[in-house]
């Protein structure tokens, strides 16, 4: 569990470095001019180079570990996290100012593309047992979850008491302090940790042996029936995910009226709702698996997960009452999240023994959601506005469910 804690601690590292700009973004548009269609291509920049890489960086992990491919990852994105503090403090015309910006958000994209297939497929498959992966995996989301929630209050006080160009700089101290973290402490293998003992051991069970991945086994899981099905799948709910994880602060501040320091405070509550959801989405999972099949086990928090954040997105939508609308959006955000821990085990179970690098697809779909939803919300927008586009994710999350119940674990 030690580990577990690590695991969370470099997902809250990660979204915090990535959803900077999302809150940011907001008083960049104020002091430089940048519209909201600019500021959409400026955040979808991240979605491109983190899909991009996530098949490739899942065949790393399985190369190299997930030791190393985490540490690299979180160099990497504190790095280019740097680099956009330097940009914003230079003197170039905006035009240049946006493409730069948008090669820094790239390389953070690409960076932490290896981080989610080597946490979730690499890490969580090798030190918990069989049976438990979705409830740690659940957790792992809900770090993920709590740094999204607190990076625009984090984020807010930081501009409040200095300005908004020098948060580049003071959140890239928290990524080199948990890369340094977590090269000393993590293992590839329990085995090789010094503090595990072989009652530990046992419960785990007998580590996989796994080959090293060649290029036929590449072509394998790439072609793999199921993890295409549930890449699809992830990229239905991950076009809900990314409305919130993209626009959520600029939503409240501009369409609903909240000031900075309020808006800050509101959109931390749909991630707080999800930090919760995606624990008990996991649970439930796990708890079911002892009783029940593997696919009834994962089908139910899909469904249970789903079909109520697209009800509850739409009422969000609908509703004037600034508040009322906070609340119909988290609720819709806990529902959402509480599908992370079983799309996750899913891909450890049909993947057989190459969960990294089919959870580098799985996340390459996942994210294709976010490739979409980012730069076509403001485009919704601007000619249907804010309830058509926040209601569009509720048919990708009707799509999304069909999609996975057509995934057949017996294949597995």
């Amino acid at each position: 569990w030690k580990i577990l804690a690590a695991i969370i601690f470099c997902g809250f590292t990660a979204y915090v470095l990535r959803t900077n700009l999302s809150v940011v973004g907001n008083f960049m548009m104020q002091d430089l001019g940048i519209t909201q269609i600019q500021m959409g291509w400026m955040l979808s920049a991240f979605i491109w180079g983190y899909t991009i890489f996530q098949f490739p960086g899942g065949i790393l992990a399985e190369i190299i570990g997930p030791k190393k491919t985490v540490t690299l990852s979180m160099i990497g994105s504190t790095l280019a996290t740097i680099l956009a503090g330097l940009l914003v403090f230079s003197d170039i015309s905006i035009i240049y100012l946006i493409g730069l910006i948008m090669m820094s958000r790239f390389f953070i994209g690409v960076s932490q593309g290896p981080l989610m297939p080597a946490l979730g497929g690499g890490v969580v498959r090798r030190w918990f047992p069989k049976g438990s992966w979705a409830f740690p995996l659940g957790l792992t989301s809900t770090g993920i979850a709590i740094g999204a929630s607190l990076t625009p209050i984090i984020i807010t006080w930081i501009i409040y008491y200095t300005d908004w160009q020098s948060s580049f700089f003071i959140i890239s101290i928290l990524g080199i302090l948990t890369a340094w973290f977590w090269h000393r402490y993590s293992t590839d293998w329990p085995n090789e940790h010094p503090k595990v003992n072989q009652e530990e051991l046992n419960h785990i069970g007998e580590p996989p042996k796994i080959s090293p991945m060649k290029w036929p086994q590449v072509k394998k899981v790439a072609k793999d029936k199921n993890v295409l099905l549930l890449g699809l799948s992830y990229l239905c709910m991950n076009y809900t995910f990314y409305i919130f994880f993209s626009w959520i602060y600029i939503y409240l501040v501009n369409e609903k009226g909240f000031s900075l320091l309020e808006g800050g405070f509101f959109a931390s509550l749909p991630f707080l709702a999800g930090a919760l959801g995606a624990g008990l989405g996991g649970l439930l999972c796990d708890q079911l698996q002892k009783k029940y099949s593997t696919s009834f086990s994962h089908r139910v928090p899909i469904i249970l997960g789903l079909i109520p954040s697209g009800i509850f997105l739409i009422l969000g939508a609908l509703t004037e009452d600034p508040v009322v609308a906070v609340i119909y959006l988290s609720l819709c955000f806990g529902f959402i999240e509480m599908t992370e821990g079983p799309y996750w085990s899913s891909i450890n179970f049909v993947s057989r023994k190459r969960a990294q690098a089919a959870g580098g697809i799985l996340n390459t779909g996942g994210n294709l959601g976010g490739v979409i939803s980012t730069p076509l919300i403001p485009i919704l927008v601007s000619k249907f506005g804010w309830m058509i586009a926040l209601s569009s994710g509720a048919v990708f999350a009707l799509i999304g469910t069909i999609f996975f119940l057509m995934i057949d674990y017996s294949e597995g």
